[in-house]
């Protein structure tokens, strides 16, 4: 199993650079970059780690074709291409905050990210200039004459059956976020399912999820950050939750959701009037939290992943990502080679 990083977007291009070169180092796959609307732009933000690096990819997640237009992200993308040399990677997705902070439309949900992830993808394979006439975008005669010898990377950000069936046949990999195990053997099938519906092979897929890391060295400031950041786990929405809570708890997260968004506006951790049986409860099936004498507990929870055919796993990390990275490097990278 591919082991790959995802960063909050709060870290300077210098402090990117020394975490893709600490990634490096420790065998890391891929150094994936969030994108939210009140941060630096992901890719201009990846190009020194890119100039400093050799080895380790470079990715944004998630940017949605509301946002920006499907030619231009190939070109985005193509652009870090060149600057990595051949290592760089996009997930292209429905969700994320852009559409409900900037009041987007998104007519035609699924359709858009389908063709949008058709259009970047033969964008930048580079050989022949593309004509593209879909019903949500088109393109005439787009012709890059840049990039890198091998074309980028790009994955579908998909967790649903519907978005599963559309988008992963268009894409080169999928990505998945905060996949409960329980779901996670359905979720994989449907994806080779789609595959083979529009003849394609599943030899070579990427199939990655989303795991969030709250690993620290004191375990209070590890629940502390878990806590904070639970209200991101799948939103919390019913989808996830029913799969290891009762439907009466599922009703009492809805109902008190307030309480989540408290805790990660906050950034206390501390989510006033759910009981801690709950909390405890996503935590343990959402998140690996606690310390490194814990690890080697969680070491079979990937191996579930695996199982099911997960091929990579991207760790969600927040406060001190050096840490973290060392941490993986040293006691989850050689598990699972």
């Amino acid at each position: 199993m591919r082991i790959d990083v995802l960063l909050e977007p709060d870290q300077t291009p210098a402090q990117l650079t020394e975490l893709a070169e600490l990634c490096e180092r420790y065998g890391i796959g891929t150094l994936w970059l969030q994108n939210y609307v009140s941060w630096r732009d992901p890719f201009m933000s990846l190009v020194p780690a890119a100039q400093a690096t050799k080895r380790v990819g470079l990715g944004v997640c998630v940017i949605s074709p509301w946002e920006m237009h499907p030619v231009k992200l190939a070109s985005a993308l193509l652009t870090l291409q060149e600057y990595g040399g051949g290592r760089a990677a996009l997930v292209i997705g429905g969700g994320g905050e852009w559409p409900t902070r900037l009041a987007f439309a998104t007519p035609k949900r699924v359709r858009s990210v389908r063709e949008a992830i058709e259009l970047v993808r033969a964008g930048v394979a580079g050989g022949k200039p593309l004509t593209y006439q879909g019903e949500m975008y088109k393109v005439y005669g787009y012709n890059p004459k840049f990039g890198a010898a091998d074309p980028p990377l790009v994955y579908a950000g998909a967790n649903r059956p519907q978005m599963l069936r559309a988008t992963v046949p268009a894409a080169d990999g999928v990505m998945y976020s905060d996949m409960p195990r329980p779901r996670i053997r359905a979720t994989v099938q449907s994806t080779l399912e789609a595959l083979a519906a529009k003849g394609r092979s599943a030899e070579g897929y990427r199939i990655s999820n989303i795991w969030a890391w709250h690993i620290k060295a004191d375990r209070e400031v590890a629940l502390t950050e878990a806590r904070r950041e639970l209200l991101l786990r799948g939103l919390l929405e019913r989808w996830y939750l029913e799969t290891f809570l009762s439907s009466e708890d599922c009703d009492f997260i809805e109902k008190h959701k307030d309480a989540f968004y408290k805790a990660y506006r906050s950034r206390s951790g501390v989510i006033e009037g759910v009981p801690a049986r709950i909390v405890d409860a996503c935590l343990a099936n959402l998140s690996f939290t606690g310390t490194p004498d814990d690890i080697e507990a969680h070491l079979g929870e990937l191996l579930e992943f695996r199982d099911a055919g997960v091929n990579e796993i991207c760790f969600r990390l927040h406060d001190d990502p050096a840490y973290a990275i060392r941490t993986i490097g040293e006691r989850i990278v050689p598990a699972l080679r």
